[in-house]
C-alpha cells in the first residue's frame, strides 16, 4: 500500500520571493505547524476508530499517522480517565 504524502515542497506553493526570503534566512531551522484544531480533530477520529474496534494499523492509515502514535494518542486517553475517575473528591 502506497503511503500518502503528508508534506508539500515549499518551493511548489509559495510564491518565488517569499521562498527564496525563507530559504535565505531559515533553512534547515523553520518549521511550520499545523494548526492545534487538526490535532484535535485527528485525536478525535483516532479514539472514534479505536471504540469501533478498528486495528492501529488501520487507523493509521485511515488518519495518517503512525502506529507508534496511534497507541501513544489512546495511552494517553486512558491514563486522562482514569485520573478523572481516581481523582480524590473535592472537600467541602
Amino acid at each position: 500500500m502506497k503511503k500518502k504524502k503528508r508534506y508539500a515542497n515549499a518551493k511548489d506553493v509559495l510564491p518565488e520571493e517569499l521562498f527564496e526570503q525563507i530559504q535565505k534566512h531559515y533553512t534547515g531551522i523553520l518549521w511550520v505547524p499545523a494548526p492545534s484544531r487538526f490535532y484535535q480533530e485527528r485525536r478525535d477520529l483516532v479514539l472514534a476508530l479505536h471504540l469501533q474496534g478498528i486495528s492501529s494499523q488501520e487507523i493509521s492509515n485511515l488518519a495518517g499517522v503512525t502506529t507508534r502514535r496511534v497507541n501513544q494518542i489512546i495511552a494517553a486517553e486512558r491514563k486522562n480517565c482514569q485520573e478523572q475517575f481516581f481523582a480524590p473528591a473535592p472537600e467541602g
